[in-house]
């Protein structure tokens, strides 16, 4: 069953004219070595606006490249699907020289993702060493360096936090908040889920329906 669906439009009532609008999420423990994505990017000039629509459907993605640097492009390599209470659990192996995702499984801990990565795992100074983590709605919102975790696995706490920027970042890039033009946080109000954000040019208006 598909998961709630959300839409946002941004109009960029402004003359910036060289920069993409973004919709991105911030975890919300802001652990060191978990870095957002672009997770949607489109053009959007002056005088212009961009429409942009997903729904609330987890999953987790492994990429090739350990280096996410602000910039660097994350490239899924496999994206699985995910839910919160029966397929909130999947281990990572490295195997033949790749990397590659078991089956689901269940964790009793509910409201959070797990990873767990064998010992077979590029880590850190390894050259093959890769990244992974999950997304929503198809697309990669959080990735780490991957690393052998001896059995205690990766939590991802889930609490969605949506942010609307404007940035030279495409989709998938690493991003984070002092690299983007007006940042602003997005709050959908119960029962509403479009919303819209119009730049002046000095901020944003957001208005909810």
């Amino acid at each position: 069953m598909a998961g709630q669906a959300y839409s946002i439009r941004i109009v960029n009532d402004s003359q910036l004219d060289s920069e993409n609008a973004i919709v991105f999420q911030k975890h919300p423990e802001k652990p060191a070595d978990v870095y957002s994505l672009a997770w949607l990017s489109k053009a959007c000039h002056a005088d212009t606006w961009v429409e942009f629509d997903w729904t609330v459907d987890y999953n987790f993605v492994w990429g090739q490249s350990g280096d996410l640097k602000v910039g660097a492009q994350f490239k899924a390599g496999q994206v699985v699907p995910a839910d919160l209470v029966a397929n909130n659990q999947i281990s990572l192996t490295y195997e033949d020289g790749g990397f590659k995702f078991g089956p689901t499984s269940r964790n009793p801990v509910r409201g959070s993702l797990f990873i767990s990565q064998g010992s077979d795992v590029p880590g850190y100074s390894d050259p093959n060493q890769g990244s992974v983590g999950i997304g929503m709605s198809g697309a990669g919102t959080f990735v780490k360096p991957t690393s052998p975790d001896g059995g205690g696995g990766v939590q991802f706490t889930i609490n969605p936090v949506y942010w609307v920027a404007f940035g030279s970042h495409e989709q998938g890039e690493v991003i984070t908040t002092d690299v983007l033009s007006f940042p602003q946080e997005l709050k959908y109000p119960d029962g509403k889920f479009n919303a819209e954000c119009r730049f002046t040019g000095a901020g944003w208006e957001l208005s909810y329906e």
